[in-house]
């Protein structure tokens, strides 16, 4: 199972058409810059409510257009729905099951969605926000109250800082406590997350390499403290320096998670190569923790990663993918997709746009 159909209007490049889905695997064939991994991003829109490529849902309209539309009905052993995704010169409008979505915590989870892209290499060895960011998704596909915890956070930060622009001391008194209380849930949920994801991203890093050495992360949070006094204790010993630079400077939004290979980091002990492998495996374990904590098969969606691993460690990768309701991947036509197909596979090439089904692969 998984999207019967999707619509797309305006949507990019994309031709307006409805794409008939229904297959364990969607094979999109074609040329770079052809459209293919706009019908990723369409399906990353439908999970997430946003895209994966720009934070300006305009670049999503067609050049000289005033709206788009990307719709999906999608089916799963447990559920089913049917979402909307609809931009126009007014906003961003999302609907479940006819039913208008005012906050995107309220859809993220009905479609659980792992994206495999070379970007991915920014969560080994990106800026912190990067790993911030992989280990929040995480939390949030596996535990529906996070994404709220973490929200909540970011509201009580930004009027934080707020007061120390102004510069307020009183005020501070009246946030910290709910700061400090929030602020531990997260770092809480951290550390069970990582204790349990590293178990699973080291097995996976040895299996598919062949390389025997150990690889690990480390979670460095701001606030490594049970009692919130302690934590109080590092708010006021940083006050000074909050209200100099107008900001606040401690806390689960400067956590760090610092990714090791043997006894180096990552990023100076290990190749190009073997970064970009682990960045992928890093997905493949978020995909195994959110299987395990939810009970629920994914969507993938698999951006032109497997160009960058031999043929052994390409089938190894894919043999350690857990199950999923559906795949979408996209190849370049002399890449050997042929290979990878199974009995539901349903291939589609696409040229400037345009769809067109080249038949089931049996």
């Amino acid at each position: 199972m998984g999207f019967e159909y999707l619509r797309f209007y305006r949507f990019r490049n994309l031709e307006d058409t409805t794409l008939s889905c229904k297959g364990s695997e969607v094979f999109l064939v074609g040329e770079n810059g052809q459209g293919k991994t706009n019908i990723l991003e369409g399906v990353y829109c439908l999970s997430y409510g946003s895209s994966f490529r720009t934070r300006k849902d305009e670049n999503l309209i067609q050049y000289g257009e005033k709206e788009a539309l990307v719709e999906g009905f999608y089916t799963s052993d447990d559920s089913s729905y049917k979402i909307r995704f609809h931009l126009t010169e007014e906003g961003k409008k999302i609907r479940l099951d006819g039913k208008d979505i005012r906050d995107r915590g309220e859809l993220v989870g009905s479609v659980p969605c792992i994206l495999f892209a070379p970007e991915d290499i920014r969560f080994i060895q990106g800026p912190p926000e990067m790993q911030r960011f992989f280990f929040n998704q995480t939390a949030t596909l596996s535990n529906p109250f996070f994404l709220s915890i973490w929200k909540r956070y970011l509201r009580i930060l930004k009027q934080r800082n707020a007061v120390l622009k102004a510069g307020n001391p009183n005020v501070l008194d009246v946030y910290d406590p709910e700061f400090i209380k929030t602020g531990m849930e997260i770092t809480r949920e951290r550390k069970i997350l990582v204790a349990s994801f590293l178990q699973t991203f080291s097995f996976l890093f040895k299996e598919v390499s062949q390389i025997d050495r150990d690889v690990f992360i480390r979670y460095v949070p701001s606030w490594n403290f049970e009692d919130p006094q302690e934590v109080q204790q590092v708010l006021q010993s940083k006050r000074e320096a909050d209200f100099t630079l107008g900001t606040t400077t401690t806390g689960p939004h400067r956590d760090r998670f610092r990714f090791f290979f043997g006894l180096k980091e990552f990023s100076s002990a290990a190749s190009n190569g073997q970064i970009r492998l682990a960045s992928l495996l890093l997905k493949s374990a978020q995909a195994h923790y959110v299987c395990e904590k939810t009970g629920r098969k994914p969507i993938f969606l698999v951006d032109d990663v497997l160009l960058e691993m031999d043929y052994p460690r390409r089938k190894r990768f894919l043999s350690h993918l857990p199950k999923y309701e559906q795949s979408f991947f996209t190849f370049l036509p002399d890449e050997p997709y042929t290979t990878y197909r199974t009995p539901s596979t349903r291939v589609y090439t696409v040229t400037q746009g345009v769809l067109k089904e080249s038949g089931e692969i049996a």
